[in-house]
């Protein structure tokens, strides 16, 4: 859940960052102001902060690595074990390591590019490669996916406070023939979700890491206690029936790509060369932690949860799962404590995400720098609860939900744009080499291909209910 992957976006959206050219442009009708000193007396970067376009402060490499492996490992990790399920246990091992490498490299051509263009802005790089059109693919894909975690996070909110609660309570206090689930979705989005969503800021929201960390660490305990305490099923399938499903979740977990950018600029380094190695830094620390929590999680939650005989499945958000002959997550205390801190982090992180889609939507609708008025602007976000809320009421399951997104969201945003924007311009600045041309192609190629049977698998096996 990304306090997610929207945390680094929440602080930078409003800061979206533009060329030194463009700079220089804009900059140049002001020239006349009182207000800027002449170019010999103040630098670009000086004159850039005055714009309000740039953040002022630089992060250190083990912040941004903790804010960073914060938000990839809490998006989609209660819903990796419901991956494993899909692929079995030998095979999801190789395919989650495969897709952590790809997403790194793919990563690493991103921040490659940003540095070459002097552009630290995803949407502003895909506008000066593909124009206009760039923009706005690249804008749909991730509001797409911003969307599918919203949602998820609506769910999950929901299903963990159905649990600490008990079910049976809940429907007998509210003595109605209304799904429990539904009436609690409805009071946490009127209540809770919708005013905080409805700041301007969301800088009460700045610890929201801290408490993905201490959810993830809880999780992870509760996971192993119940492994512990429960009878080894006689088989565990080592491959399964569905890969492509698994990939989709898997991707949907490591892509980040639309929250790199900022943090790219923000890493200290003097010199470019600097920059580029503690950015290669961060991103090979958090995929590696990334990749050893999802398999932590993920083999322990499809381990607790795996039934030999293929009547039940894993469910979507591990937190949901119950046993008749040892009980529900719910039931125990640590399990109690891990569905209430998930609860806080799905809350936190839904503004996080719903910040970062009005923001995009706004410079879609009103360029880089227009804003909407405070009536419209309250109108996007009132909208886009409502987007997130009817879905989240009729899906039963988290799990095809981000299979899908990471089918045709992350997909998109961490794979093809990505390679497309590195071959686009591979010959600015310092060249790549011919190889690195053949593997960002073979990449690029292999990519589609798996969105396309990924499309074809979720099509004709996924039940939404």
């Amino acid at each position: 859940m990304q306090s997610v992957k929207a945390k680094t976006v929440s602080k930078s959206s409003n800061l979206q960052l533009k060329t030194s050219r463009e700079f220089r442009h804009l900059l140049a009708d002001w020239s006349d102001s009182d207000d800027l000193t002449s170019d010999e007396e103040m630098s670009l970067e000086e004159r850039m902060h005055l714009t309000g376009r740039v953040p002022q402060e630089t992060t250190t490499v083990s912040k941004a690595y903790f804010n960073l492996t914060v938000c990839v490992i809490a998006s989609a990790l209660l819903s990796i074990p419901y991956s494993f399920d899909k692929t079995g246990w030998l095979a999801g091992v190789p395919l989650l390591a495969g897709v952590g490498f790809c997403v790194d490299y793919t990563l690493l051509c991103l921040g490659e590019t940003c540095m070459k263009l002097e552009v630290y802005d995803y949407q502003e790089i895909c506008e000066i490669s593909f124009g206009k059109l760039g923009r706005y693919v690249q804008a749909l894909i991730q509001l797409a996916l911003s969307l599918s975690l919203m949602i998820s996070y609506q769910m999950i909110s929901a299903e963990n406070l159905m649990g600490i609660l008990k079910a049976d309570w809940v429907k007998h206090a509210l003595d109605s023939n209304i799904p429990v689930k539904t009436v609690l979705i409805l009071l946490l989005t009127i209540i809770i979700i919708l005013p905080v969503s409805s700041f301007a800021t969301l800088k009460m929201l700045g610890n929201s890491s801290m408490i993905s960390l201490v959810s993830i660490v809880i999780l992870s305990l509760s996971l192993l206690y119940f492994d512990l305490n429960r009878d080894p099923p006689n088989t565990i399938e080592k491959f399964g029936g569905e890969v492509f499903t698994g990939l989709g979740v898997f991707a949907t977990g490591f892509v980040c790509h639309q929250i790199i950018t900022p943090t790219l600029f923000s890493l200290p380094g003097d010199t470019t060369v600097t920059k580029k190695e503690n950015y290669n830094k961060v991103i090979h620390l958090t995929m590696c932690t990334s990749f050893l929590f999802f398999v932590l999680v993920g083999l322990s939650g499809y381990y607790l949860c795996h039934d030999p005989d293929g009547i039940k499945s894993c469910p979507g958000n591990i937190l949901a799962w119950s046993d008749p002959a040892i009980g529900a997550i719910s039931e125990n205390f640590i399990g109690k404590v891990a569905m209430g801190m998930f609860l806080i982090t799905a809350l936190v992180a839904y503004p996080l995400e719903h910040f970062s889609c009005h923001n995009t939507l706004s410079r879609m609708l009103y360029g880089e720098w227009g804003q909407p008025s405070t009536v419209f602007s309250l109108v996007i976000k009132l909208s886009l609860v409502i987007c997130t809320t009817l879905p989240a009421i009729y899906l039963d399951n988290i799990g095809p939900l981000l299979a899908w997104a990471g089918n045709l969201a992350a997909f998109p945003l961490g794979f093809l744009l990505p390679l497309s924007l590195s071959l686009k311009h591979r010959n600015v600045g310092t060249p790549i080499s011919l190889f690195q041309t053949i593997v960002r192609w073979t990449l690029l190629i292999l990519a589609a291909i798996l969105m396309l049977l990924q499309t074809f698998q979720n099509i004709s096996t996924l039940d939404w209910k």
